[in-house]
């Protein structure tokens, strides 16, 4: 099929109450491999209809258009900033946000953290993949934010970013947040305040990642904190890992060369 006829399909399915998505994403992913400058051509038009399926194509095509090359980048970001200008609907927004997760550009964080605390949850959870990796101050002040989150995957993934995602950005306000997630209902939100303490070699991390160790826990990050805290206090936990065939079993080489600088810096 041709792009203007992929096009024209998918915007069928966009609007069909009855539509396949699996279609629907088949024919977006098509386009994704089309020439940029017709699909571009044929989808931007769509920004400014009245109709939010159909705005939804805007950033579900132009996501993936040209694919990592990304030969329309500037240009889709500017579009992107116009649609959000129009004061859209919750989905719209979370779509361009979605939309922008692979986009590494200073640009998307301005534009997208006015949205930090939408209402929305779908909103706030495209908005935080999209700017988690980021550490510019606003970003950071972001993610602080969502760690106190009632939705518990919003908390997790962004404790995540804080701790493990962006180690070397350390500050008090961020070891608050971190610390401030040891008591988290979400055991998989407290693990990751425990190994983003460790990183940072914050002491408060001590007990729980003990207490980590000796549930038979392990893994590459957990190991750098324990080798970040270099504390005597989690000696006789990794050696336990250390000495148990199946656990090394289980380990990656990259996994084993890190317990073994964790339990040195241990010892």
């Amino acid at each position: 099929m041709t792009p203007a006829e992929l096009f024209a399909r998918a915007q069928a399915e966009a609007v069909n109450e009855a539509g396949d998505p699996g279609m629907y994403w088949e024919l977006v992913s098509n386009l994704h491999d089309a020439d940029p400058a017709q699909v571009w051509a044929l989808v931007a038009p769509l920004a400014t209809s009245a109709d939010v399926r159909l705005q939804q194509l805007v950033p579900d095509v132009l996501q993936g258009l040209g694919h990592e090359a990304q030969p329309l980048a500037m240009e889709t970001l500017a579009l992107f900033a116009q649609m959000l200008a129009a004061d859209p609907a919750a989905e719209l927004i979370a779509s361009i946000a979605k939309a922008c997760v692979d986009f590494h550009d200073p640009e998307v964080v301005r534009m997208l953290v006015p949205y930090a605390a939408h209402p929305d949850e779908a909103v706030r959870e495209g908005v935080l993949h999209a700017v988690r990796r980021s550490s510019k101050p606003e970003a950071i002040a972001a993610l602080i934010d969502w760690s106190r989150d009632p939705v518990e995957d919003l908390r997790e993934w962004a404790t995540f970013a804080l701790g493990s995602q962006l180690p070397l950005v350390d500050a008090p306000e961020i070891r608050a947040a971190l610390a401030a997630r040891l008591t988290d209902p979400h055991e998989a939100t407290r693990d990751e305040a425990v190994i983003g303490l460790g990183l940072r070699g914050d002491s408060r991390a001590l007990g729980p990642l003990r207490a980590q160790l000796e549930r038979g826990f392990s893994g590459l990050a957990l190991f750098e904190a324990a080798r970040a805290l270099a504390s005597p206090v989690l000696k006789a936990s990794l050696q336990a890992l250390a000495g148990n065939p199946k656990v090394m079993e289980a380990l990656s080489e990259e996994e084993r060369t890190e317990l073994g600088a964790a339990l040195s810096a241990c010892s």
